[in-house]
């Protein structure tokens, strides 16, 4: 399949596609030959508009659970071992395509962890990093868009009651813990929230335990992959111990709900946009509480809160907030609802429910949340792309629906604005081995391929721009169902003769 040179270096293809295609539009020759040369990133539906018939991704879309709004407990238990945990951190791994959860408090015998596990919906799979952060509970972790990282700071760490100040980041591309030195950092703390800003690319934290001023209960700190920095807001919430707390992508902003201090507990709504914070008032809030399950719903672009303490009590209500108002969809789920590893499944398009505590004790229970069958398709990118001479190509849409073309604009295309689109059902696999795969191994230094080739187009441009077009077919079982894509434009400024976008998550919607 793969025409080699000298020393075996999978190259010159490229670069004959690329020079042969490197003339005026009239006099660029028929593709078909590209075909028969055994052009080896490309499969044979090479045109600018086609239709999306993959049986790969209609099976994808018959696995989906599309009954109403419900928590469905797995049984029998996944989580392979019997002692309950609670209050560790927990992010979606693009990378790996699963849910990354580190560290927690395990309780008979009170112990702290620092194991690292992941869950891909149905399995949990412990990891064996060569390097670990040390045990830690009472923390938060987000992913980093921008840097394929998830980041983790503080918490308890690393005895039960000691606070931590520290910052860690599991690098998604190698599978492995980092500790990295920022020349600020908040001040040891534990029972923040936090999230990541997609649109600033700032990991943002608010509150700490008890809420308390004096140790930055009121304090918004930001990451922006080098150092921490405090922001100062002209108006800023009370001290807060545990706020639910997520981004909304759809709107751009920080959205934060309730919280504690002291014996105080708060039902307000705030919004943060990077300069300030503003409190919302709408017109029905949940009751007041603190250590609730909070994740943004990238499918139905809502926030969502499940459970939390409040007053004594363990609650079992789920709400969404749609930027306006909030409303309650439904009640009863895992009674051990707060303190919980709680985290949202884009592959699934369900929300991951494990552990967590009430009253009555802990458990290591595995709990699923299936969201309304209306979805809002979502464009999420991840993994960076690689430049060329006239700067790294963008990857852009509005988004996939059923019944209408998917369309996909490629930025930054050098001369002659010729590219290679891909759209994969994973992530994760592909037929040529694990991915992301390094191109800088054929000649492509910092390229990668981070999704499945299997449905392959090829488009020209002008003006540095490309644009894809692809059918999606008008059935409901492509409802939530994820698809992958990632361009490859023409360009002389390496030896293979590509360079790469970054990739995107598409979630297909109606």
């Amino acid at each position: 399949m793969f025409r080699t040179g000298a020393g075996g270096r999978i190259r010159w293809p490229v670069r004959v596609v690329w020079r042969l295609l490197s003339q005026p539009v009239g006099a660029r020759p028929d593709l078909s030959w590209v075909v028969a040369l055994g052009f080896p990133l490309l499969i044979p539906t090479m045109h600018q508009s086609c239709s999306l018939s993959a049986a790969a991704i209609l099976c994808a879309a018959l696995s989906l659970d599309a009954s109403a709004q419900v928590w469905t407990q797995l049984t029998p238990a996944p989580f392979p071992l019997t002692l309950a945990r609670r209050s560790g951190g927990i992010a979606f791994d693009p990378g790996q395509g699963k849910m990354l959860v580190y560290g927690g408090l395990q309780s008979g015998p009170t112990v702290t962890l620092n194991e690292t596990w992941t869950f891909d919906g149905t399995v949990w799979a412990q990891l064996t990093p060569t390097t670990t952060p040390p045990p830690r509970w009472g923390h938060r972790m987000v992913y980093d868009t921008l840097r394929n990282r998830i980041v983790t700071f503080g918490g308890r760490s690393p005895t039960t009651t000691a606070n931590a100040n520290d910052t860690w980041e599991w690098d998604c591309a190698t599978s492995n813990w980092l500790q990295v030195f920022p020349s600020a950092s908040p001040n040891a703390r534990a029972f923040y929230s936090m999230v990541y800003d997609e649109n600033r690319h700032r990991v943002v934290i608010y509150g700490t335990q008890s809420g308390s001023v004096v140790s930055g209960g009121n304090q918004t700190w930001e990451y922006d992959g080098t150092t921490w920095a405090q922001v100062v807001t002209a108006t800023t919430p009370p001290g807060l111990e545990t706020p639910a707390m997520a981004y909304d992508k759809r709107r751009g902003v920080t959205v934060m709900f309730g919280g504690a201090q002291s014996a105080t507990l708060f039902n307000t709504t705030w919004e943060y946009d990077g300069i300030n914070w503003v409190q919302r008032t709408p017109s029905v809030a949940p009751t007041g509480r603190y250590r609730a399950g909070c994740v943004y719903d990238d499918y139905h672009q809502r926030v969502l809160l499940y459970g939390g303490f409040g007053g004594g009590v363990a609650l079992t209500d789920t709400w969404e907030y749609d930027g306006n108002n909030w409303t309650q969809i439904l009640s009863g789920g895992p009674l051990k609802s707060t303190e919980a590893f709680v985290g949202f499944l884009p592959t699934f398009g369900q929300t991951v429910h494990f552990g967590g505590s009430a009253p009555a004790g802990t458990n290591n229970e595995t709990w699923l949340f299936t969201s309304p069958t209306a979805v809002i398709p979502t464009y999420s990118k991840f993994g960076n792309g690689c430049a060329g001479p006239i700067g790294t190509p963008t990857n852009q849409s509005t988004g996939a629906r059923i019944g209408q073309n998917f369309v996909v604009d490629v930025g930054n295309c050098p001369t002659p604005e010729l590219a290679l689109f891909y759209i994969g059902v994973s992530n994760t696999t592909s037929s040529l081995g694990a991915l992301p795969i390094d191109l800088g191994l054929l000649g492509a230094p910092g390229c990668f391929a981070r999704i499945s080739p299997d449905i392959s187009q090829f488009g020209f441009g002008a003006t540095g721009l490309v644009s894809f077009s692809t059918a999606i077919p008008n059935d409901p079982y492509f409802l939530s169902v994820s698809i992958y894509t990632q361009a490859f434009p023409f360009s002389a400024s390496n030896a293979f003769g590509l360079i790469a976008s970054d990739a995107a998550q598409a979630v297909i919607g109606n």
